[in-house]
């Protein structure tokens, strides 16, 4: 398998934090915590511009303390060729190189930088049927600046003026990590049962279930499903998310590419007998 990865047209994207009804007040500390770091003029990627070119499919997780992504949208970002074939990673830095920058090779530790032998902490590895290769190493491979700060990881490329903000992935066990999958079954990111014709109506609370019954009468499931199905997901990166100290709720700051834009969402969740669920989603 081969492909390469070309650079995205779209203009580039700030995030922002946007002011949020009914937020507890953990949460808004949270928001101005965020706000304050990504504003740290010593950062390296405080003079970039956040870039909406890299969105995943798949989410990234964290295993043995190392951040690992799907091997596509990190090569994709970083504008690489990449030849995959029997588990032997080889990626350019451009489509007329000869010589591939990184070398990796699927599950061993053994790696490669422009021929240069370097041994790994994690190898890359096949997760759920895609290949996951570990973030820091092919990053900084290719000249990004790796910077992990709280629950977040800043990949900067000052020299262009290039940068992306991603959420550090949770231990799937953790609240957070819990609420990362309710994000993804939102996104439809992670195949829900075929015979329920509603999974988004039942990923909400039950408080918003009563509301969005008084708005829409008796067919609120069947118009939340039909809003859906009229913009595609093609990925997202989640940007930042906290659980506030009594653990009765949450929220997740993602940005989302659809098939007709890019837009940067807040989801609040609640926690609930049955598990996370949704109350409220807020663009900003």
């Amino acid at each position: 398998m081969s492909f390469v990865a070309t650079e995205h047209s779209a203009p580039r994207y700030r995030p922002r934090l946007g002011v949020m009804t009914g937020m507890c007040g953990a949460q808004a500390v949270g928001l101005i915590l965020c706000a304050l770091l990504t504003a740290d003029p010593q950062a390296s990627a405080a003079a970039a511009e956040d870039e909406p070119g890299l969105f995943f499919d798949v989410q990234p997780v964290t295993l043995e303390g190392r951040c690992l992504v799907p091997i596509r949208p990190i090569f994709e970002w970083l504008g690489a060729k990449v030849v995959y074939e029997g588990g032997h990673i080889e990626a350019f830095h451009s489509p007329g190189s000869a010589v591939p920058q990184v070398e990796l090779w699927l599950g061993s530790t053994e790696a490669r930088i422009s021929g240069a032998p370097y041994e790994l902490d994690v190898p890359p590895q096949t997760i759920e049927g895609r290949t996951f290769v570990p973030l820091r190493f092919v990053a900084e491979s290719f000249g990004v600046w790796v910077e992990a700060r709280g629950p977040q990881m800043i990949l900067s490329i000052p020299q262009e003026n290039r940068a992306a903000v991603m959420a550090i992935p949770p231990h799937p066990q953790a609240h957070l990590g819990k609420i990362w999958r309710i994000v993804q079954l939102w996104y439809g990111l992670i195949p829900t049962p075929e015979e329920d014709p509603y999974p988004h109506w039942h990923l909400y609370s039950t408080a918003r279930q009563r509301e969005l019954r008084l708005e829409f009468d008796l067919e609120a499931p069947t118009t939340i499903e039909e809003q859906w199905r009229a913009r595609a997901v093609e990925g997202i990166r989640v940007l930042d998310g906290r659980v506030s100290p009594g653990v009765a709720d949450g929220w997740v700051e993602v940005l989302v590419k659809y098939a007709d834009g890019v837009e940067t969402e807040m989801l609040q969740l609640v926690r609930q007998p049955a598990g996370w669920r949704m109350q409220n989603v807020v663009k900003q």
